[in-house]
């Protein structure tokens, strides 16, 4: 992981734990890893779990398994974009929006 991205989720986190409109860190997120991708795919959204895997370093099944946990606490969404080609349509996650 580049010096920049690590500097930008630290400053990302940050902003997580001291803005009043963001989530509840203590309450959402349990570790170090959910924190990292939920700021990643705030930067990058909406994002597949590759590109995820490309900014972050984070292994592709554990983005999965964070994903799947920020989605379980209502973070995160996901939809698909099908296109002309065949095959599986990719996946996209983004931040569900607070209003």
């Amino acid at each position: 992981m580049t010096q920049y991205l690590r500097n930008s989720l630290v400053d990302e986190e940050k902003d997580i734990l001291t803005s009043k409109n963001e989530f509840s860190l203590s309450n959402l997120l349990d570790n170090k890893t959910d924190v990292m991708v939920l700021s990643a795919l705030k930067e990058f959204q909406p994002a597949t779990r590759m590109d995820l895997c490309e900014k972050t370093g984070i292994p592709r099944t554990t983005i999965y398994d964070s994903l799947t946990r920020l989605m379980l606490k209502n973070v995160v969404t996901k939809y698909s974009k099908s296109g002309k080609a065949k095959g599986r349509p990719k996946v996209f996650y983004q931040v569900i929006q607070e209003s």
